[in-house]
């Protein structure tokens, strides 16, 4: 991140930030910082109107430019992260116990540690879902309200109410809008996706288990060779 210290945030002051999508959402006015000089936090001014600090975490560059990544998004993907690890951590507990190379007292404990912090997630995993749901369905109105304004300008074009270039102009500017909310829509429905898919993994997957022992082959005998000597 080209913002994380007071040595690179001359970079960053009044630049541009966009979203994922590319939609632009303000820009970068001030920021805050340790006494170690690393920065903490970034203060945006949005739309003109409105002042919020956002955490550095939440930032990353791609060729757009700066990137923030809004909150529902940052949090889900924090949920993935972690879920995985904490799934992984059981799995790996539990075969190694499966092999006797931890005793049962660590075991005991390793296990009830690691099960308490799967309930926390399995708790926060439902909020995230929640804010990623509102978000979807925010999107879904927006995209109506698009696909409507379009249904009534070609209406307004076909009657011959407005020229062509004015309805041209207008009509690819609202298809790239559908394309960006679309593109959104599948990207937090991936993210809810991947939440489920990693709450349904089991606690022992089978990772590095024992594979069942191949009976051994029975050899069969050779006859022996009778040899008749004259």
């Amino acid at each position: 991140m080209v913002c994380e210290s007071i040595e690179k945030i001359t970079e960053c002051i009044n630049k541009p930030v966009v979203d994922p999508y590319g939609r632009r959402l303000g820009y970068i006015v001030g920021y805050y910082s340790n006494s170690d000089g690393r920065v903490y936090a970034l203060e945006i001014n949005f739309n003109d109107s409105d002042y919020k600090e956002v955490s550095i975490e939440r930032f990353t560059t791609s060729v757009e430019g700066i990137v923030l990544v809004p909150e529902h998004e940052f949090n889900a993907t924090q949920i993935e992260n972690r879920l995985r690890i904490v799934k992984a951590r059981i799995a790996s507990l539990e075969d190694l116990y499966s092999k006797k190379e931890i005793p049962v007292h660590v075991y005991e404990q390793f296990k009830k540690r690691l099960e308490e912090e799967l309930a926390k997630l399995k708790g926060a995993a439902r909020e995230v879902k929640e804010a990623l749901r509102k978000r979807i369905h925010e999107v879904e109105d927006l995209i109506a309200e698009v696909e409507k304004t379009m249904g009534i300008l070609k209406t307004s074009y076909l009657s011959g109410e407005i020229p062509e270039k004015p309805y041209l102009d207008a009509l690819g500017s609202m298809k790239k809008t559908l394309e960006i909310l679309t593109r959104e829509k599948d990207s937090l429905k991936k993210h809810i996706d991947t939440i489920e898919s990693l709450e349904a993994l089991p606690l022992t997957p089978a990772i590095g288990m024992k594979q069942p022992e191949k009976t051994p082959t029975t050899q069969q005998t050779q006859p022996m060779q009778v040899v008749l000597v004259e």
